[in-house]
């Protein structure tokens, strides 16, 4: 099959993204604010209230991001070609084994790229230049997802074209990949705690970070810095433990009463 044309593949690629963020912050907004808004009121993590306009703004920065993050999927597809990095398509070439392990590979090495860049933009230079925007939001909705100034999203789109210069990778857990960093990223920024309390981080999920997690993040900008896993923030000592004060309080008094937490 003849490739496409570059200007053919520089719009598939952007119309993918596109859908990728669409579908997901879209899809993640819809179920918690609108179709279950009634039955999740309770697991609002703060009470605070959004911004006139804020949504629009996350959407629109969020835009910004998408086309970054589509000229990246081009230099990838580039670099493949010129075999600089390997992206096969036949899962034979080396097996299930190496697929699963290089998605877990890319998932744990993604949570150490994102924790200590994100801690660097948390330095007041970088954070007044740059990473501010993104906390906008103290409040964020799922549309926040991607709302990075230009240079904050270069930074967290050159992990990928970097890994795989390292490790290979079948492009079905690419997409599997990418799939999973947006999901993981929306639902981040629901403002909703949606897994039970009593699963993480207090019980057998205490690695995985909460929504509560990275929503005080956004409100008290006190640590909090891990995007998938918990481990970094404790290990360096930067978990803000006023996350797990208020989640024990507000949902645990609903475990108290026999509701779920």
């Amino acid at each position: 099959m003849q490739d496409p044309s570059l200007p053919q593949l520089a719009l598939t690629i952007l119309a993918i993204d596109f859908l990728r963020y669409g579908l997901a912050a879209g899809t993640v907004w819809l179920l918690v604010e609108v179709l279950l808004g009634r039955r999740l009121a309770g697991r609002r993590i703060l009470d605070g209230t959004r911004q006139p306009g804020q949504v629009r703004r996350e959407f629109s920065y969020s835009i910004a991001t998408v086309v970054i993050f589509a000229a990246n999927g081009m230099l990838i597809w580039l670099l493949s070609k010129a075999g600089t990095v390997e992206i096969y398509a036949d899962v034979a070439e080396r097996g299930w084994v190496w697929w699963w392990a290089s998605l877990v590979l890319i998932i744990v090495a993604h949570d150490a790229w994102f924790y200590w860049t994100h801690r660097a933009l948390h330095h007041r230079r970088w954070f007044r230049a740059v990473h501010g925007r993104h906390h906008a939001s103290l409040h964020p909705t799922p549309w926040a997802a991607y709302a990075f100034h230009p240079v904050e999203a270069l930074v967290q789109a050159v992990f990928l074209p970097l890994f795989l210069l390292v490790v290979p990778m079948h492009e079905g857990a690419i997409a599997v990949f990418l799939v999973h960093m947006i999901l993981r990223n929306t639902i981040g920024h629901c403002a909703h705690e949606l897994l039970p309390w009593r699963w993480t981080p207090r019980g057998w999920l205490g690695w995985v970070t909460p929504v509560s997690h990275h929503h005080f993040h956004h409100a008290r900008n006190r640590g909090n810095f891990g995007l998938y896993f918990t481990w970094w923030d404790r290990w360096c000592g930067t978990e803000d433990p006023d996350y797990l004060r208020h989640g024990d309080a507000r949902f645990g008094k609903a475990k108290a009463a026999g509701q779920s937490a």
